[in-house]
């Protein structure tokens, strides 16, 4: 069974408040720091990515529909550094054996639209060039985009529309007739697939509470959908198994079993069965507790994902799934439990997760094996910049696992060393208070 290209590397070369920044991204990634560190900036980032790899273009992916607020916080205009007329991000791709990666640059000023763009894969020190822009033309309103065709000479052009991806035109541009052809069409939807996958999940609990049409059974961006979902989830044995066993597992009041309840026209509410004495008795979905409500949404996002066994999905590619804040609303027996459902279920379905976090409970949850996935977001003292790196890369790191679990390291100051006392103390104080 082929593997699914996935995202291994988010790059935030000159996006918000980050320069040169790189998130290394795993199977189970955490991005920890304290308000205003850059983590919901780092978020944005793969969001703006995310939407310009469905094609459309460049303003209307970030902005979003009229009336509707924007797709991603502060617009275009919030994505460049404050003061600047552009952006740039990239990211990074593993499909099989070949590594791609993709680097663009957004001006936001006069006109909202794409300056350059590359797209390679990793060959030799400096990775080989799949398709690359020309310098802006100012009296041209397309950009020229040269792809390797495996021959001697310069590399053929082509004009592409400057308000589209241009990877996302590749597939209709570009000819196929060699190899060297063919590998800019691996690449090209290697990179769309990685990041067309990438879900962001953020529940809204008061959404979560109204009757929903029962056929809308994806789960969508803010869960209002969710008793939809979770209907179509029960209609799985094993699905519904799954979902059950992972809310009695909570330390709250006893469920004997997951209900739909339905409407004279159709729509769906959820429902708990709470054991109470010698009954049960229905508890609906708008008299749950929020925590109850957001911990349902990440266990439906995680439970729709396909089954690596299921070898007629296996070609849908890895949900890449996004949770700012996980924690929030959530009773740190659920936050625990948050986590190792996620870490069960990575390992049978295609699905990688990034989460923000604040909370040393969900940080104690970790084995030391997830701690290669642990990044700290911090501000430099100096520039005031967003900065990433790695929790076991820090001079710290070793003597803390020393001393217990990584949540206990953090709450006892254990992190504070020479070299990084200022920095580590400022994560401690977000994770455990002041």
């Amino acid at each position: 069974m082929a593997q699914a290209p996935y995202l291994d590397e988010l790059r935030l070369t000159h996006f918000k408040s980050f320069s040169g920044a790189a998130l290394p991204l795993r199977d189970l990634t955490f991005l920890i720091g304290r308000n205003g560190s850059g983590k919901s900036n780092a978020i944005d980032g793969l969001q703006v990515l995310s939407k310009l790899a469905q094609g459309d273009d460049v303003r209307d992916a970030i902005e979003g529909s009229r009336g509707e607020g924007a797709e991603v916080r502060g617009g275009v205009r919030g994505c460049a550094p404050f003061g600047d007329e552009s952006f740039s991000l990239g990211c990074c791709v593993t499909s099989g054996a070949e590594r791609f990666g993709l680097d663009l640059t957004i001006a936001i000023d006069p006109d909202v639209q794409i300056t350059a763009e590359r797209l390679w894969c990793e060959e030799g020190a400096t990775g080989r060039t799949l398709l690359e822009t020309d310098d802006p033309d100012p009296d041209r309103a397309d950009l020229v985009g040269r792809y390797d065709n495996g021959k001697q000479g310069p590399n053929p052009a082509l004009p592409f529309r400057s308000t589209r991806l241009l990877t996302s035109q590749v597939a209709t541009k570009i000819p196929s007739d060699t190899e060297a052809m063919q590998r800019v069409h691996r690449g090209a939807e290697a990179v769309l697939e990685a990041l067309q996958a990438i879900f962001v999940l953020d529940p809204v609990p008061s959404l979560m509470r109204q009757y929903v049409p029962s056929r809308d059974t994806v789960l969508r961006r803010r869960a209002d959908n969710l008793s939809a979902a979770i209907g179509g989830l029960l209609q799985d044995a094993e699905s519904e198994a799954r979902l059950r066993e992972l809310v009695q597992a909570l330390p709250e009041q006893a469920v004997d079993r997951i209900t739909v309840e339905s409407s004279s026209l159709g729509d769906v509410v959820i429902a708990l069965d709470e054991r109470r004495g010698n009954s049960n008795v229905p508890v609906s979905a708008r008299v749950m507790s929020d925590g109850m409500l957001r911990f349902l949404a990440f266990a439906t996002a995680l439970l729709e994902a396909p089954l690596l066994e299921d070898e007629a999905k296996a070609e849908e590619g890895h949900t890449m799934l996004v949770i700012e804040e996980i924690e929030n609303g959530l009773h740190p027996s659920q936050a625990v439990r948050v986590v190792e459902l996620i870490k069960a279920e990575s390992g049978r379905r295609q699905i990688r997760t990034l989460a923000t976090t604040h909370s040393p409970a969900m940080l104690t949850a970790l084995a030391a094996e997830d701690h290669e996935g642990v990044v700290v977001c911090d501000r430099e003292s100096e520039t005031g910049g967003s900065r990433m790196r790695r929790l076991v890369d820090l001079p710290a790191y070793a003597r803390a696992m020393a001393s217990g679990s990584l949540g206990e390291a953090v709450i006892r100051r254990r992190l504070e060393e020479q070299g990084d006392a200022d920095a580590l103390r400022e994560l401690d104080v977000v994770l455990s208070g002041p």
